[in-house]
């Protein structure tokens, strides 16, 4: 099924769609002169939609999937590391060209760091769902080489999910005996992209990085903003697609 239609089912299926949905639904209910089930319904979206705006539910739900962090020991034996990109700004103005967002800067700063400790070869892994002109794969290099000063030594930038990801870069390192990967992404991402790339046949030693805050929560952090829809709609779109993996035999 092509990401489009996956992406699209999948916002519907996660807030602010579903709760609005449910509002919208209520409120034609009491429209048609169902008043208490369309009352009823409508309150229930608005109380879900207020509880995924609230900071403290996004990242408990974030801190629910993210894996304990990389050690040395679970690093030994790795003979690359792959680096799964998190999507570009597409036509940047301050650099006149795609690169690499937010996301992925926390996930290339982590591996340049894992580069420096085990010397070991990267390669970066992310094409163009939506289009644009550079692949995430060619972003990340860039700033890799550019602004890290390290060296990439493959660049998979055809794939369009995170099984993808995995085939195209199985099919890049098991030529070379590379089957054993230090794998970088973000913890919240980690436990599907696992799946993924032991489904695609590599001996996984998870490197999480892009961690949700452990600060203690404040007061703020009880009232809804979009950083709070925006952590809860990420977990539960990693549970989901978590749940669709599983579906499809990638465990």
């Amino acid at each position: 099924m092509p990401r489009e239609i996956t992406d699209a089912i999948a916002a519907l299926l996660l807030p602010p769609a579903a709760p609005l949905l449910l509002v919208a639904i209520g409120a034609v209910l009491a429209w048609r002169r169902r008043m208490r089930a369309g009352a009823a319904l409508a309150a229930l979206g608005a109380v879900l939609l207020w509880l995924a705006c609230l900071p403290v539910v996004g990242v408990s739900l974030v801190r629910l999937l993210e894996p304990p962090p990389a050690s040395e020991a679970s690093l030994a034996g790795a003979q690359a590391i792959v680096v799964l990109g998190a999507g570009r700004i597409e036509a940047s103005p301050e650099y006149q060209a795609d690169v690499a967002n937010g996301e992925a800067l926390g996930r290339l700063r982590y591996a340049a760091r894992l580069v420096r400790k085990t010397g070991l070869p990267v390669l970066v892994s992310g094409g163009k769902p939506y289009g644009g002109l550079l692949s995430e794969g060619a972003t990340m290099a860039h700033v890799l080489e550019e602004d890290f000063r390290v060296p990439v030594r493959w660049i998979e930038g055809d794939s369009h999910t995170t099984a993808q990801n995995a085939a195209m870069a199985f099919a890049l390192l098991q030529p070379e005996g590379r089957t054993r990967i230090a794998l970088v992404t973000s913890a919240a991402h980690m436990r599907r992209a696992e799946l993924a790339f032991r489904k695609a046949g590599f001996d996984v030693a998870p490197a999480p990085s892009v961690y949700a805050s452990r600060g203690e929560p404040r007061l703020i952090d009880w009232l809804p903003s979009s950083g709070g829809l925006a952590a809860t709609r990420a977990a539960l779109w990693e549970m989901l697609g978590t749940a669709w993996y599983r579906l499809k035999g990638a465990a």
